[in-house]
C-alpha cells in the first residue's frame, strides 16, 4: 500500500464528489449516500441508512425491475448502465407530501472488499429530468404545430375554394381572398406573440376593429371583462370578426357617419355571449343572397367552436348574437 492509498479519505471522497452517489452492500440495504444524493432524492440520511434500496423508494414492480435488474448485474461482477428510466421519488412533507416521477440515467459498479470480494455495489445517479421533460415539450410542440398548419390549409382551401364560387372576376376574387387570409394571419400572428397560449377576445376584437378606427369609420365600443380564448376559438372567431367588420363597412355601421357598432360580452353558464350590434341607421334589410362571408359566420364558425350564432336584421341595424361554449 502506498503513502498515497493509506492517505486517501474514501468516505470523505464520496461525500465530496459533485454528483449523486449512493453506496448498497449485497442485500442492497443502504451503507452510504452523500449529499447530492440526498438533495436529488429529498430525503434524509437517517431514513436511508440501513434500510433496503425498494423499501425507501417503494413503486411498483414494473419500474423497479430494470433498477433491481441493474444493480443485481453489478453484484455479480458486471458495470451496467441504465438510461433514463422513470422512478417515483416521495416528496417531503413540508414540500407538499406526495411522490413525483423523476428520469435518471444510472451507472452501477461493483464494490470490493480488501481480499477482493463483491460486498457491494455503488451507483452513480444522474437527474436527466429536465432534459426528458424538455424533449417531451418539443415533442408535443412539433405534433402541435404539424396539426395547426394542417387545420389551416385546410382553412385557407376552404376560403379559396367559396371565394372563387362567388367572385366574377380574377381581380375580385385576389381583393376578397387576400382580405380574409389577411384576417387570418393577423389572427395567427396575436397568437404567437402570446405564445400559442390562447389571447385576449378584447385584443383579437381590437385587431379587426382597428383600421375602422383610423378611417374614421363610425363609432366603435368596446365592452366585457378579459375573456382568454384558445387558439381554436381565437381563429374561429378572428374570421367572424373579419366577415362581420367587411360587412359594416360595405352595408352597415361603417357607411353612415351616424352608424354605431358596439360588441359587448360576458361569460354566464359556463359559455362565453358576444353581442355585436349595429345602430343608428335607416332602411337596412337582411341581404338577398347568403354569401361566403355570411356562412362563415352563421355556418362555419358555429360548427367550429360548437357554439350558436343568431343574427338578426332591423331597419335601424343588425344584432348579432354569439354564444361559445368555455368549458
Amino acid at each position: 500500500m502506498t503513502v498515497m492509498d493509506r492517505a486517501i479519505d474514501y468516505r470523505r471522497l464520496l461525500q465530496d464528489l459533485p454528483t449523486p452517489y449512493m453506496v448498497l452492500d449485497t442485500d442492497l440495504r443502504f451503507v452510504d449516500v452523500n449529499a447530492h444524493y440526498l438533495a436529488a432524492t429529498r430525503r434524509r440520511r437517517e431514513e436511508l441508512i440501513g434500510h433496503h434500496v425498494f423499501a425507501a423508494f417503494p413503486a411498483s414492480a414494473e419500474m423497479t425491475a430494470p433498477f433491481e435488474d441493474a444493480l443485481k448485474g453489478a453484484l455479480q461482477g458486471e458495470f451496467t448502465v441504465l438510461e433514463r428510466q422513470c422512478y417515483t421519488i416521495p416528496v417531503p412533507d413540508d414540500e407538499g407530501g406526495g411522490t413525483r416521477e423523476v428520469w435518471w440515467s444510472c451507472r452501477n459498479a461493483p464494490v470490493h472488499d480488501e481480499q477482493g470480494n463483491i460486498c457491494g455495489v455503488v451507483q452513480h445517479a444522474e437527474d436527466v429530468t429536465a432534459e426528458v421533460a424538455a424533449e417531451q415539450m418539443r415533442d408535443a410542440v412539433s405534433y402541435e404545430f404539424a396539426h395547426r398548419i394542417k387545420n389551416m390549409l385546410a382553412t385557407i382551401t376552404v376560403i379559396a375554394r367559396r371565394t372563387g364560387a362567388q367572385a366574377e372576376t380574377i381581380d375580385g376574387f385576389n381583393a376578397v381572398f387576400g382580405q380574409r387570409i389577411d384576417a387570418l394571419a393577423r389572427t395567427h400572428q396575436l397568437l404567437v406573440d402570446g405564445g400559442w397560449d390562447g389571447m385576449q377576445l378584447c385584443d383579437l376584437l381590437e385587431g379587426e376593429l382597428t383600421p375602422f378606427r383610423h378611417e374614421g369609420r363610425g363609432n366603435i365600443t368596446l365592452r366585457g371583462p378579459r375573456v382568454k380564448l384558445t387558439s381554436t376559438q381565437a381563429q374561429a372567431l378572428g374570421m367572424a370578426f373579419h366577415e362581420l367588420s367587411t360587412n359594416a363597412a360595405k352595408y352597415g355601421a361603417f357607411t353612415d357617419p351616424a352608424g354605431r357598432l358596439v360588441v359587448q360580452w360576458g361569460l354566464a353558464g359556463g359559455s362565453l355571449r358576444i353581442d355585436w350590434v349595429e345602430e343608428g341607421l335607416s332602411d337596412v334589410a337582411a341581404p338577398e343572397r347568403i354569401g361566403f362571408g355570411s356562412r362563415i359566420i352563421e355556418e362555419v364558425m358555429p360548427q367550429q367552436l360548437e357554439g350558436e350564432v343568431d343574427r338578426k336584421f332591423t331597419p335601424s341595424g343588425m344584432h348579432c348574437a354569439i354564444t361559445v361554449p368555455m368549458t
